[in-house]
């Protein structure tokens, strides 16, 4: 009976789902969206047929494990069975005869849409306080150990810092030119390896620093365009070639400047580390007003792309797959977006090479 409403059902939930800026957050592109209609319209037909047996329950689990997997709310599950429910109901209505038999095809629809809730629900929130308990012990676990030896780092790193800088001027007036160049060498060495120590403990200091969030109101624009301009002549110095698409329509954020751009130029740099090896290097900045709530940046390379594996997984703390990684750059740009109200993505770019993606919500102006 219910069947032939499936695919208007379908349509209706995901014009639903496009229609909302965080729902369709989670969303890659139109092809994933084909491929969720078919698996729908699937879900559609084993909820009104059965069999519910263990291989139900748990197919049906593995959605709230999937949605927490993707980052997606946990009030989305409610509202999209609401629609679900909408649909049924209203298939029924058009359909049945008969009081008794009426009564009874409705209260089976609201049975079973609960039965189907409740499964989504208690996985999530299994996995969704599993995944947050961790995170949260490991920054808390980051935050005491960084805070304790912070300054005792510091200090031998500064005194190191000074003592190869007194070298390296002492090494000027070595009248032998082959060894003044093999001191410089190596007190160069030396310098570059406390420089990326140093960055390492700055990186460190910001993921685990207090979330502190003390925004003003700013430019979206403007903010990636100074990025660029200061990192641009560093970028196209190695043989790099960067350029960007930026909207000029109006982008009033209410944020943190600072920390945007900081999350800006952490994903040029992945950008950077990924082409360098590439016959010709490229990369691009996008900057646009996503929809009417929300401005994205994309930062797009040709490098060798991003295994799904990893894309899954990559804004995680320490997960990396560089040899000198520390697996920390995305994880900061992560707590920094949804310190904002946004969420960040990596993906393969259509062309090959990686796509890194934030988003934030604008902010609304007064009537």
């Amino acid at each position: 009976m219910l069947r032939p409403h499936f695919a208007r059902i379908v349509q209706e939930f995901y014009d639903a789902v496009l229609a909302d800026p965080g729902a369709k957050a989670v969303l890659r592109d139109e092809a994933q969206v084909a491929r969720l209609r078919v698996s729908l319209h699937d879900w559609l037909d084993r909820l009104v047929t059965g069999p519910y047996d263990e291989a139900y329950f748990e197919k049906r689990a593995r959605i709230g494990r999937m949605h927490v997997k993707v980052g997606l709310d946990q009030r989305y599950m409610l509202a999209a069975m609401n629609l679900i429910r909408t649909g049924l109901h209203r298939a029924v209505s058009e359909t049945s005869g008969g009081t008794r038999a009426f009564f009874e095809r409705h209260q089976a629809i609201d049975q079973i849409c609960d039965i189907e809730l409740a499964i989504m629900l208690e996985t999530y929130r299994e996995d969704y306080i599993l995944k947050k308990t961790a995170e949260v012990e490991s920054l808390a676990v980051m935050g005491r150990l960084t805070a304790g030896l912070a300054h005792e780092i510091r200090n031998p790193l500064n005194a190191a810092m000074l003592q190869l800088n007194v070298l390296e001027r002492n090494a000027k007036s070595v009248g032998d030119a082959t060894t003044r160049r093999r001191i410089e060498r190596r007190t160069n060495i030396v310098q570059d390896e406390l420089k990326r120590l140093s960055m390492l403990l700055d990186d460190f200091l910001n993921l685990a620093r207090a979330r502190r969030f003390e925004p003003v109101h700013c430019d979206a624009s403007e903010l990636v365009k100074e990025v660029i301009e200061l990192r641009g002549p560093e970028i196209q110095s190695q043989g790099i070639d960067i350029t960007s698409d930026i909207d000029r329509s109006p982008g009033l954020l209410f944020a943190e400047p600072d920390r945007l751009k900081q999350v800006v130029n952490n994903l040029i740099t992945n950008a950077v580390e990924a082409v360098i090896d590439c016959e010709s290097p490229t990369i691009r900045v996008t900057s646009r007003r996503l929809d009417r709530d929300r401005w994205e940046v994309a930062v797009i390379d040709n490098g060798p792309g991003v295994a799904l594996e990893i894309a899954d997984s990559a804004f995680e703390s320490f997960v990396t797959t560089k040899e000198a990684g520390t697996g920390l750059g995305l994880a900061i740009v992560k707590r920094i977006v949804e310190l904002h109200g946004g969420a960040s993505q990596l993906t393969r770019a259509s062309g090959g090479g990686t796509q890194a993606s934030f988003w934030i919500p604008l902010r609304r102006r007064s009537r």
